[in-house]
């Protein structure tokens, strides 16, 4: 019996001492699981930053071929323009993150798949540098744009890549009016007020026309652009209500002659747009018009336009649109010179959410009784892509 006693005793001092061990053990593998943790989130950082410098590189682009095919007109002397097909723009986006606050970002494109060196400048493309910022969140909801970036202006302008939008070419009010893309040098202040209401404010080089009224040929693209006078632009944008998209834009330049023309002619632009989907439909109605103080005469004190559009996404892949534009280049004095009418109705299948097929039928109508209401009429097929 006192044999019994004596072996159980000692079975029980065997098995806590087997316990405790155990116990120390398992305390001391969790630290070190602990310990190699931390080691890995630290290896993760360090990839991130000096070991791996591309670990805070972004890239991306987009890209789009179009074929344009233009009716005959008998009445003319038949086809008034070329049937065309063009590697219309080749984008590359890089960007980096300095850290969590700072980043920076850039565009290049290519225009029509070449771009020429020669002396008269008939080369079909052209090399251009549309985007090059760094960004500065000064605050929570603040940012501080500094470089050369896209204008605070329109729907396009800043946003677009070709599988976002409808038509294979882009429409002619951001074209001659806005005129898109548009990009300027020097610094934009924003902020996100909340609910969905922001404002941007943005002073930046200008265009300079050149004493004649030519928007879209006066943007100067900061290739050594004239700075005698530069311009202002702000923009208030509200997104609180889902599907909704309001935003109006004014910008103002004290001379659009740059101080080289003959007289100083000030420029002010208005743009504004309202764009609403519900149900797979979306309808878009935009307005935008230019006034000079000066080009008496010549009845371009005021250029504008305005565009209504109405499309409807089938399904994910498959969607529908028609668009209606009145762009009057010519709008001083009521001069039916420059006034045109543009219905375009077409399809965009998406294969993937960032690869557009797509499809149009172009209808231009001049109100000037002289000009040739056949020869910009067109059927247009592309592909865009993003990504």
């Amino acid at each position: 019996m006192i044999m019994l006693k004596r072996t159980v005793l000692v079975a029980a001092i065997a098995a806590a001492s087997a316990a405790t061990h155990a116990a120390q053990s398992a305390e001391e593998l969790q630290k070190q699981i602990d310990i190699l943790a931390q080691e890995v989130e630290s290896l993760k950082k360090e990839q991130g930053t000096s070991s791996n410098p591309f670990g805070k590189v972004s890239l991306g682009g987009y890209g789009e071929i179009h074929y344009n095919h233009y009716n005959q007109d008998p009445e003319f002397g038949g086809k008034q323009q070329k049937d065309q097909i063009d590697a219309h723009r080749f984008v590359l986006f890089v960007g980096y993150d300095f850290n969590e606050r700072v980043r920076f970002f850039s565009e290049l494109e290519i225009e029509h798949g070449l771009a020429k060196d020669t002396d008269d400048g008939s080369g079909p493309g052209e090399v251009e540098l549309e985007q090059a910022y760094i960004e500065i969140d000064t605050t929570a909801n603040t940012k501080l744009k500094l470089g050369q970036f896209l204008v605070p202006v329109g729907i396009i302008n800043e946003t677009h890549e070709p599988d976002t939008f409808y038509g294979v070419e882009r429409n002619t009010l951001e074209k001659e009016i806005i005129p898109a893309t548009w990009w300027e040098a020097g610094g934009m202040f924003s902020q996100d007020l909340g609910g969905g209401l922001t404002y941007d404010v943005a002073l930046h080089s200008g265009l300079n026309l050149e004493n004649t009224p030519d928007i879209r040929g006066g943007r100067q693209k900061v290739a050594k652009a004239d700075a005698n006078t530069g311009a202002a632009t702000g923009r208030v944008r509200y997104v609180g209500i889902p599907g909704l998209d309001l935003a109006t834009t004014v910008q103002y330049q004290q001379d659009v002659n740059q101080d080289l023309g003959p007289e100083e002619v000030s420029g002010r632009l208005v743009e504004a747009h309202a764009r609403y989907t519900i149900a797979g439909v979306t309808a878009t109605v935009q307005k935008a018009r230019w006034d000079f103080n000066g080009f008496e005469g010549t009845g371009q004190d005021r250029q504008e336009g305005e565009l209504y559009e109405l499309s409807y996404k089938v399904t994910e892949e498959l969607g529908f649109f028609g668009r209606y534009e009145n762009i009057n280049l010519v709008a001083e004095g009521g001069s039916e010179t420059g006034e045109q009418m543009i219905s375009t109705y077409g399809v965009n299948y998406w294969v993937v959410p960032n690869v557009a097929l797509k499809a149009d039928v172009r209808n231009v109508n001049y109100k000037d009784s002289t000009e040739d209401d056949k020869a910009d009429d067109s059927i247009n097929l592309g592909i865009g892509w993003s990504f």
